[in-house]
């Protein structure tokens, strides 16, 4: 994974990640301890993960007041469309197919959800006994 320094929510939740997953693989989605992540918690998602999608479970405050549209129980593909939608599927996938991080770092492009933004994202799966995982855990750090 990509170096983390000047990435502090990124490196709290990774740190928080590895906390909660001990000697296994991942953790469980039963294991996210929001008392560990205090500072995170408006910073924090959790999707859900689908067959072909992934759905908004938790959308912290902050990030949920970025965006135009309302996030929370909503999937990622009835959000998004064109090129924000492929490339943000593709990221959520790789989290969730390989079961592994995914740190994204957007600079100032416009997205399908009607926001220009700077950030970074970092993914973290969540349980699952097969080869995907259940969840992911995200948290994302604006810049503007």
């Amino acid at each position: 994974m990509a170096d983390l320094e000047g990435r502090p929510r990124a490196q709290a939740l990774l740190t928080a990640w590895h906390l909660w997953r001990g000697e296994r693989a991942l953790p469980e989605r039963d294991d996210v301890d929001p008392i560990d992540i205090p500072n995170l918690l408006e910073h924090i998602v959790l999707l859900d993960v689908e067959p072909d999608d992934f759905r908004f479970r938790l959308v912290g405050e902050t990030v949920a007041s970025r965006y135009a549209a309302r996030l929370k129980g909503r999937s990622i593909r009835e959000l998004m469309s064109g090129t924000s939608l492929d490339e943000t599927l593709y990221e959520h996938k790789r989290c969730a197919d390989d079961r592994c991080a995914v740190l994204i770092t957007h600079t100032d492009t416009m997205t399908s959800l009607g926001d220009i933004r700077s950030y970074t994202r970092l993914l973290l799966p969540l349980g699952g006994s097969g080869p995907r995982a259940d969840h992911i855990i995200g948290v994302m750090q604006f810049y503007r």
